[in-house]
């Protein structure tokens, strides 16, 4: 598509986050997202992490970029059930999503902090036995991990285990259950989307190797789980996406204040519409796969 690469070139994956207007309907397709993933991958902490620090004393996880804390309030119901405690502790650069302390289970801790800006809070430094990190590629434009491995191996405690959860927000995959069935608007979305990132020169091919980027940061013992979705649950990866599309509107201007413009709000609406219509007879949007990346910080 020749107009791709201008269609939205005011969408700033990394500011879209923490605008006002990522309220309720942010929080509710958070919620989703969570729980498809779980679906996924059929554990909160991967397994061998959580057996590794089963039996430490004040136990202490930090969750980044925490959006409204699903992650770690179900986490503190999983390990309660194992008799496991801990302090858990969110962090995130926008609170509006945070649910309120009158709710949240004793051991949680939702607190506003730009997790990207140096320094860190001096109290944070080397206190986590696992740092949590998942959904982060909209936040890192290069593929230099260096500064995200930099802030979790600083909260980590000597020993210490990060776990990173990536889904690749460059491998949008439009699919359809038949050749009868078109899935041509989904497929214009993706690939406008597609040209978008390649414009800002964002690729994530690092999320693919993960375990990589660990050793080669210094974390220890790094390997990669890779993790196919189900298609059961492709319907709602759809949904969830549908959510930010919908809301990607704002980004083009009207036909009324900019006649000219290679693409106009009426438009995406309209291709918006006609996508919705072609999941509602079947196609699917989705990125395949989700990567868990575990490594351990050196004693």
């Amino acid at each position: 598509m020749a107009t791709s690469s201008a269609n939205v070139e005011d969408y700033d994956q990394s500011k879209y986050w923490v605008a006002p207007a990522r309220n309720f309907r942010s929080s509710a397709r958070l919620h989703l997202q969570h729980f498809l993933i779980q679906n996924t991958l059929d554990y909160l902490l991967e397994p061998a992490v959580e057996k590794s620090i089963a039996g430490s004393q004040q136990l202490r996880i930090a969750d980044l970029a925490c959006g409204n804390g699903i992650w770690l309030t179900e986490l503190h119901s999983d390990l309660a059930k194992k008799g496991i405690s801990a302090q858990l502790d969110g962090f995130d650069i926008n609170p509006v999503n945070f649910l309120h302390p009158a709710y949240l289970p004793a051991s949680v801790s939702l607190k506003k902090l730009d997790i990207l800006a140096k320094p860190l809070p001096a109290e944070l430094s080397g206190i986590y036995d696992v740092v949590h990190i998942r959904a982060f590629g909209s936040l890192i434009p290069t593929t230099d991990l260096t500064p995200v491995l930099s802030i979790a191996s600083e909260l980590l405690k000597p020993g210490g285990f990060l776990q990173w959860e990536e889904l690749r927000g460059d491998r949008f995959i439009a699919e359809s259950p038949s050749p009868q069935v078109s899935k041509v608007s989904c497929e214009t979305i993706v690939q406008m989307l597609k040209g978008r990132l390649q414009a800002q020169g964002i690729q994530q091919e690092w999320a693919d190797v993960l375990d990589a980027h660990f050793t080669q940061f210094g974390l220890q013992n790094a390997r990669l789980l890779v993790h196919e979705k189900r298609k059961q649950d492709l319907k709602g990866w759809t949904e969830d996406y549908l959510m930010v599309w919908e809301e990607i509107a704002i980004f083009f201007p009207p036909k009324a204040q900019e006649p000219n413009a290679p693409f106009s709000r009426e438009a995406w609406v309209d291709l918006f519409a006609r996508a919705v219509k072609e999941t509602e007879q079947g196609v699917v949007v989705h990125q395949g796969k989700i990567m868990t990346g575990i490594g351990q910080k050196a004693l």
